[in-house]
């Protein structure tokens, strides 16, 4: 159970309870193919949060954003599971990189998670935000490397805009690059 004392609840809810995904499709442009799925969070209103990041900020200021983190990885992943599709397409999951240097971080439970519900490991894409400066960037980047080399994809979420641009490109070799709509919303007519 994963408790979060938030204003709007004088008492304490488990609020992974309260929260759930949709799934929106990834298509490769050229073929029309459903690539893969991204894990978006819905329902946080029902738990007392304006916003999905408030949600986030609230847990990362408590202390249990990993906790937090992990225990909505269980639940994407569990929910995808289900899918009779599942085998044909990769999970794309927001990993909110302040994670990367809780003290708490530790490594080995998406493995775990992957083969409790059957999944390989490059069936799951960490997606990274640059919403936040990395913490501590030289570990952030070897524990993103580290993944690379356990299987798992990396993706940069709404690149060319937030704190590292570039420098994140750099040091984590991406295996997908998500472009911020910034710079491709006019491209028909530009």
């Amino acid at each position: 159970m994963i408790i979060l004392a938030h204003p709007n609840h004088p008492n304490c809810i488990d609020i992974v309870s309260l929260v759930d995904f949709a799934f929106q499709p990834i298509v490769n442009i050229h073929t029309g193919v459903c690539y893969g799925y991204e894990a978006l969070l819905r329902q946080y209103e029902s738990a007392g949060f304006r916003s999905i990041q408030e949600f986030f900020d609230q847990a990362f200021e408590q202390h249990v954003l990993h906790q937090v983190d992990l225990a909505l990885r269980r639940k994407a992943i569990e929910k995808f599971s289900k899918l009779s599709w599942k085998i044909e397409v990769k999970l794309f999951y927001n990993l909110d990189n302040r994670i990367l240097a809780s003290k708490d971080y530790e490594t080995g439970n998406t493995a775990k998670l992957l083969e409790e519900f059957c999944f390989a490991k490059d069936a799951l894409c960490f997606e990274i935000s640059e919403r936040h400066k990395l913490q501590d960037e030289l570990n952030s980047f070897k524990t993103l490397n580290s993944y690379q080399s356990q299987g798992f994809k990396i993706a940069i979420d709404d690149f060319g805009t937030g704190f590292s641009g570039l420098q994140v490109f750099y040091y984590t070799e991406p295996d997908i690059v998500k472009i911020d709509r910034f710079f491709i919303q006019g491209a028909p007519t530009d």
